[in-house]
């Protein structure tokens, strides 16, 4: 084969090796196309299917959790591959290349893919719950990529914790709640969802933007992970609930639960605040073993809007609501970008908690 065509062949075909891998993360600075255009190795728009900007943030996720992408870079034999891991990996190998021929890249094979295999359950024609897609692709592509029982998927993201049950009746108000025998079981999870306190009922209503800034509740990060520090009680449907979580995974996804109907109408606006670095999940979760363990953040996912979706059938849909999930991605050790479809800017880091998260990565130190 003519060796002058070996820039194409690695722009439609990276490949990479072991020494590649370890160098990756080192790559700082702008690149630029044939055009002159600049871009981040890593950090690279997508252009957007209809409305599946939902799909484009959680390749996003994929991309920047770093043994997950690993995995897909260096992925062998690729034909023999089952469809979806292929070309989720093709869209990762183009994203992490630094030679690229353009600034941005197409997914939509990637996207027409997630639409086939999941029976429509994840369409281009309205945006969808990201999270919902993040959980369906792990348990996917563990279920094509495992060894035996496990696969770099589970060994990447899934914990473990214990959880106790107990039915209310069966607490008198003389008992206190511990007292009570409860029912114990061991499970694992891919996600911690994060219960934001209720929307005030009754809030200023003045039209000036800045009173409605100040309205906005706020709420810090580790009040929200109290919920399985082992001491918290829920109660649910006639039951109290206790989580305790015993086994921290390498990276965790916290789910922010914002929307609170399946059609995602109503949204919580509560701001959440969070540091970016060195956050003791082991002492916020009191996790036996893991009490000096920390984590930075290493994506945002955020929604942008008051509520999920257009509340009127057949209304002109404003620029938000057709694209209204974007990505704040860490590459580097403190260099953050915005990743919106297509556009791709830096960040200070101060700014990632002005946004409302929805989806949080965090890895461990």
């Amino acid at each position: 084969m003519d060796k002058s065509l070996n820039d194409i062949k690695d722009v439609i075909q990276p490949t990479y090796s072991t020494r590649d891998i370890m160098r990756i993360d080192d790559i700082i600075g702008h690149r630029h196309d044939l055009m002159g255009r600049p871009y981040t190795v890593g950090c690279v728009g997508l252009n957007r299917v209809k409305r599946t900007s939902y799909i484009n943030v959680i390749i996003q996720t994929l991309a920047h959790i770093r043994p997950i992408r690993n995995f897909l870079l260096t992925l062998s034999n690729l034909d023999e591959q089952p469809p979806l891991v292929r070309k989720l990996s093709m869209v990762v190998r183009r994203m992490w290349h630094a030679w690229r021929f353009k600034a941005h890249i197409s997914p939509h094979e990637c996207v027409q893919e997630i639409v086939v295999l999941s029976k429509g359950r994840f369409g281009l024609d309205e945006e969808a719950d990201p999270f919902e897609l993040l959980v369906w692709m792990l348990n996917t592509l563990h279920g094509m990529v495992r060894k035996k029982k496990t696969s770099v998927v589970y060994e990447t993201v899934r914990g473990e914790m214990q959880v106790a049950t107990r039915k209310v009746q069966d607490v008198s108000q003389d008992d206190m709640v511990e007292d009570v025998e409860a029912t114990i079981s061991t499970m694992p999870f891919l996600a911690l969802s994060l219960e934001l306190p209720p929307t005030p009922l009754f809030t200023n209503q003045s039209t000036d933007d800045e009173d409605k800034q100040a309205n906005i509740p706020q709420v810090a990060l580790g009040t929200l992970l109290q919920r399985y520090d082992g001491t918290t009680m829920v109660e649910t449907n006639g039951l109290v609930w206790q989580y305790t979580v015993t086994n921290l995974p390498m990276y965790i996804v916290c789910h922010v639960k914002r929307f609170t109907k399946h059609n995602m109408l109503e949204k919580n606006l509560t701001v959440v605040n969070f540091p970016v670095r060195n956050v003791p999940f082991g002492d916020l979760l009191h996790v036996r073993g893991s009490t000096s363990v920390t984590y930075d953040l290493v994506v945002n996912v955020c929604h942008v809007g008051h509520q999920g979706k257009s509340a009127v059938d057949g209304a002109v849909l404003t620029e938000f609501e057709e694209s209204p999930f974007f990505a704040y991605v860490r590459q580097g050790e403190n260099s953050w970008f915005r990743v919106h479809d297509l556009w791709v800017e830096p960040v200070m880091p101060q700014m990632l908690f002005l946004s409302d998260s929805y989806i949080q990565v965090w890895q461990r130190n």
